[in-house]
């Protein structure tokens, strides 16, 4: 990871160890503003969002992060990339980093993460927010 991290890592301190993987975020803002979690797609990386949280951070607590095998996170070592295991590191990512309820946007792959996160803890989500989300069939083509 030399180069890239050489190029791409801010900090040593944006790798986060959560549930066992060491995860590449960044937390930008007033840690006491309301919060945006961002959720990339198949093969993008926390950068996907930068735009946006250059223009969110001033009023945002903006949470951005490479899923496991992405950008510079490290493979998940259990070798488990299910979306039960997502949900789980998205949870714990937010409990160490001491929020409590978010409003999440996910692109992609980070949409369905993000959608199947709000059903199962709405408690802890404020809005959501879906870009182009995948796993969602039309109606006609659930069979193909």
């Amino acid at each position: 990871m030399g180069y890239l991290a050489e190029r791409y890592l801010r900090s040593p301190q944006d790798l986060i160890l959560v549930s066992g993987v060491r995860m590449h975020v960044r937390d930008d803002g007033p840690k006491d503003a309301p919060a945006i979690v961002f959720l990339h797609g198949f093969g993008a990386s926390l950068h996907t969002w930068e735009v946006w949280a250059q223009a969110l951070k001033g009023n945002y607590r903006v949470i951005r992060y490479d899923a496991p095998g992405s950008g510079l996170s490290e493979p998940d070592p259990t070798g488990d990339y299910s979306d039960v295991r997502s949900l789980q590191l998205l949870g714990e990512l937010m409990t160490q980093l001491g929020v409590q309820r978010a409003t999440l946007i996910g692109n992609s792959m980070g949409g369905r993460i993000a959608w199947s996160f709000a059903a199962a803890q709405p408690q802890r989500v404020d809005k959501l927010v879906l870009v182009a989300p995948d796993g969602f069939a039309s109606p006609g083509f659930e069979q193909m």
